[in-house]
C-alpha cells in the first residue's frame, strides 16, 4: 500500500500541489485556462485517443458498458438520496454532478499510467472518451435541468465541441482517412499538452480554498463518489463479463473524486456552484487515502 501511496498517487498529487500553491500566491483567474481545456486541448485529447486506439472492439465495447452501467448505477443511487435529502431542482442538480461523474481525465489517467504502465493508460483512455460523452451530454443535461425544462437543456449539449471531436475522430475511423501530417502533428501535439494541463488546472481549483456547505449533503456526495462508486463499477464489470487490466480499470476510475469539469458546468448553468467546487475540493483531498486503499486492493485481488 506505501508503495502505491508513493509511486502513484504522490507524484501525481505533486503536480497538483505545485498549480494549487501557485494559485495561493499569485490569484489567478481560472476560467481562461478552463476554457482552453474545454474548447481545445480535451477535444484533442479526445480526438486523438479515438482515432490512435488499437484494443479489439469486443473489449472495448465491454469497457464502455460497464462504465455506462457504473454511471447509471451512481446516479440512481444519488437521486434516491436526493430525494431523500429533500433537494430543491438546483440542489439536485449539483448533488448529481457532484456525484456521478468522477475525474477520469485529470487525475486518473496519470495514476493509471503511473500505477499500470502504457497499457493501463490505453484502457484508461478509452473510460475517460467514454465519460467524456457521458460529461458532455448528461452533464451537460443534468446542469441545465436546474434552470431549464424541456427540450432546452438537451440543446446545451450542442453548445461545446467534446461532440464534435467524437464525431470526427468516428468518421476518421469509418472512412480510414488518413491525416495529413500537417493536421495529425498539430492535434496529437494539443492531446500530449492536455494531461498535465488538466493537473494543473485541478491544483488552481484546490487552491481557491473550501467552503463547507450544506454539511449533510456533503457528507452524502462524497460517501457517494469515494466509497459507493467502487463496489457499485465492480457489480457492472461482473455484469458485463469484464475481467482483468479493464476490470481494475473501471473500478478504479469509478473511485475515483469529482471530476473538474463539473464546476464549470455548475457555474454556467447556475447549478449550485459552490456546492459543486466544495465537493470537488474535499473528494479531491481525501482520495488521497481512498484511491491507496482501493488501488492497492484491486491489484491484489484482481491480480493485475
Amino acid at each position: 500500500m506505501l508503495d502505491v501511496f508513493l509511486n502513484v498517487i504522490l507524484p501525481t498529487f505533486l503536480v497538483a500541489a505545485i498549480a494549487a500553491a501557485f494559485q495561493r500566491w499569485r490569484k489567478v483567474s481560472i476560467a481562461p485556462l478552463n476554457q482552453v481545456m474545454l474548447y481545445i486541448l480535451a477535444p484533442a485529447l479526445i480526438f486523438t485517443s479515438l482515432v490512435q486506439q488499437e484494443m479489439p472492439a469486443s473489449v472495448s465495447g465491454r469497457i464502455v458498458a460497464a462504465m455506462l452501467l457504473a454511471t447509471a448505477f451512481v446516479l440512481v443511487a444519488s437521486t434516491i438520496i436526493s430525494r431523500w435529502l429533500r433537494h430543491d431542482r438546483a440542489m439536485r442538480s449539483a448533488f448529481m454532478l457532484s456525484t456521478g461523474f468522477p475525474n477520469s481525465g485529470n487525475m486518473a489517467l496519470p495514476i493509471l499510467l503511473l500505477a499500470f504502465g502504457q497499457p493501463g493508460l490505453t484502457v484508461g483512455i478509452i473510460v475517460f472518451v467514454t465519460q467524456a460523452i457521458t460529461g458532455q451530454s448528461l452533464g451537460i443535461f443534468i446542469a441545465a435541468r436546474s434552470q431549464m425544462s424541456g427540450l432546452a437543456p438537451l440543446r446545451q449539449v450542442f453548445r461545446l465541441p467534446a461532440i464534435y471531436a467524437i464525431s470526427a475522430a468516428l468518421l476518421v475511423r469509418l472512412l480510414g482517412i488518413d491525416l495529413p501530417f500537417t493536421i495529425s502533428r498539430p492535434v496529437e501535439m494539443l492531446s500530449q499538452a492536455a494531461i498535465p494541463a488538466m493537473l494543473v488546472v485541478l491544483g488552481l481549483q484546490l487552491g481557491t480554498g473550501f467552503g463547507l456547505d450544506s454539511p449533510p449533503s456533503l457528507v452524502a456526495a462524497l460517501t457517494v463518489r469515494l466509497l459507493l462508486s467502487a463496489p457499485l463499477a465492480y457489480l457492472a464489470t461482473v455484469l458485463v463479463g469484464l475481467s482483468g487490466l479493464s476490470q481494475s480499470v473501471v473500478i478504479i476510475v469509478s473511485a475515483m473524486p469529482v471530476a473538474v469539469f463539473t464546476t464549470i458546468l455548475a457555474a454556467e448553468f447556475k447549478a449550485g456552484p459552490k456546492f459543486v467546487t466544495s465537493v470537488v475540493i474535499a473528494s479531491t483531498f481525501l482520495s488521497v487515502f481512498t484511491l491507496t486503499v482501493i488501488i492497492s486492493a484491486v491489484k491484489a485481488f484482481i491480480g493485475v
